[in-house]
């Protein structure tokens, strides 16, 4: 049987264009033992990235093992004063904006699947209501599991600083977040489009990285612990966030969730032996 992924070859060139709080209970569970995955399913040409200006075409991505190089450089981290996507009360944990420089790293093209995840720990029961395809980013998986299944590949890898991801989901662009939920629609599963369960990755477009569904689908774990104030600290060079707390940092909103309940700039947080059915992961590796 054709696999979801091979069917995305049908999706449209990406748009030229900018483009694109919840909270949940579960019990506490043991960590899933780390080992080798299976190689990542291969994103489709057609969903290969297109310059966001004709006058300046991004080159070609680099690639390594189903992950893209983010370059090194600096960008600027959190949302804008004026940002109209930005809830009011959302406005002191991801202001103010700020430079930030990253060394270069790899992240993972698209969130892990069921099928990817099954491979290493095979008791993991999947949510056959919400993420019930092979293809499905998994989810209901603790903070612990997921950096687990990152340090079990070979070579190694980690989850991604919050900084990472937030690089890494603006796509090279200042907001990363399409203003119009019309264009969101090319780019993201979430409540327009996908309400009730999540989608089989890599199906939407991809973003100026060449990389699909930062935003909706799953939310997806970080390496930080949360502080709600942490920008005002104005960290530039490699933020790694605090040195302690009691959650972590979830990035990319969900499928449920309404437009502006999934920017590349929202911050979401849950204690990390936290499993829920909205939240998953990607990895990152350094070069």
């Amino acid at each position: 049987m054709t696999s979801p992924l091979a069917r995305s070859s049908a999706i449209a060139l990406c748009i030229a264009a900018l483009w694109s709080c919840a909270s949940g209970n579960a019990p506490p569970s043991p960590s899933a033992t780390a080992a080798p995955s299976p190689a990542p399913a291969t994103v489709p040409a057609s969903a290969q990235a297109v310059p966001t200006s004709s006058a300046h075409p991004r080159p070609e991505p680099v690639l390594r093992n189903g992950m893209v190089l983010i370059p090194a450089g600096e960008f600027l981290m959190g949302s804008a004063d004026d940002d109209p996507l930005v809830y009011p009360w959302e406005k002191a944990h991801e202001q103010p904006q700020h430079p930030v420089y990253l060394n270069a790293y790899y992240i993972d093209r698209h969130e892990v699947t069921n099928a990817e995840y099954g491979a290493v720990d095979p008791k993991h029961a999947r949510n056959t209501k919400v993420s019930p395809c092979d293809d499905c980013p998994v989810d209901e998986v603790t903070w612990f599991e997921a950096q687990a299944y990152c340090a079990g590949q070979q070579p190694p890898k980690r989850l991604p600083t919050e900084a990472e991801w937030e690089k890494a989901a603006k796509g090279g662009e200042p907001s990363g977040t399409p203003r119009n939920p019309v264009l969101l629609d090319q780019y993201a599963w979430f409540a327009k489009n996908s309400i009730e369960r999540t989608q089989p990755v890599a199906q939407k477009a991809v973003n100026g990285y060449s990389l699909s569904d930062m935003l909706g689908n799953v939310r997806e774990w970080t390496a930080d612990w949360y502080d709600p104030i942490y920008y005002k600290l104005k960290v530039r060079d490699n933020p790694k966030g605090p040195a302690e707390g009691v959650r972590r940092v979830e990035r990319g909103g969900a499928f449920f969730l309404p437009h502006r309940g999934v920017t590349t700039t929202i911050r979401y947080n849950h204690p990390p032996h936290f499993r829920l059915y909205f939240l998953g992961f990607r990895c990152a590796q350094d070069p």
